[in-house]
């Protein structure tokens, strides 16, 4: 009898979904300058991205005076968020500041409290920059598991980006 309620207790862990955690590098490759969490709105504030647009130089041959300027066509916005998960790679801290785009007015990001955000990291000054229009927005669960908001797994949108936009970007060579 004792062997048949172990019997009993192993097949139910067994097809019982986890929920546990793993502190795993499953998710970790960094070849791909991706970092994906679920973030928690701390602040978004705009900027002028066309503030610094001015360019002088002086023509090695002629020795005149070039002058380039560059117009930015989109809003910039510099934001920080509460790191309280990590999808796809690692972000170290429990906060995180980067800048975002948008030609459409403020990120549709900004509209929820807590999100799934993508990000890439500027090689040269190791400033984030938001992979511009993605993002999922995200709740958590009364049992503590965070999903989409038509209750999709995190890893379900997580990959639908990937194989998606992302993957079109290149992010995935």
């Amino acid at each position: 009898m004792k062997k048949l309620y172990i019997l009993i207790i192993v097949i139910f862990f067994i097809s019982c979904k986890s929920t546990f955690v793993t502190n795993d590098n499953s998710n970790i490759n960094t070849s791909a300058n991706l970092y994906a969490f679920i973030g928690e709105k701390i602040s978004v504030t705009e900027f002028n991205p066309n503030r610094k647009n001015k360019r002088i130089e002086i023509d090695s041959i002629t020795g005149d005076t070039i002058r380039y300027v560059s117009f930015v066509m989109d809003l910039g916005f510099n934001n920080k968020y509460k790191v309280l998960k990590n999808v796809f790679n690692k972000i170290e801290g429990d906060t995180i500041n980067f800048v975002a785009y948008n030609h459409y007015g403020r990120p549709g990001f900004e509209n929820y409290k807590h999100v799934i955000l993508y990000l890439s990291k500027d090689k040269k000054s190791g400033a984030f920059y938001h992979q511009k229009y993605q993002f999922d927005p995200v709740k958590k669960s009364k049992n503590g598991i965070w999903k989409g908001l038509k209750g999709q797994s995190i890893q379900k949108l997580f990959n639908k980006k990937k194989e998606g936009v992302l993957g079109a970007r290149g992010i995935f060579d």
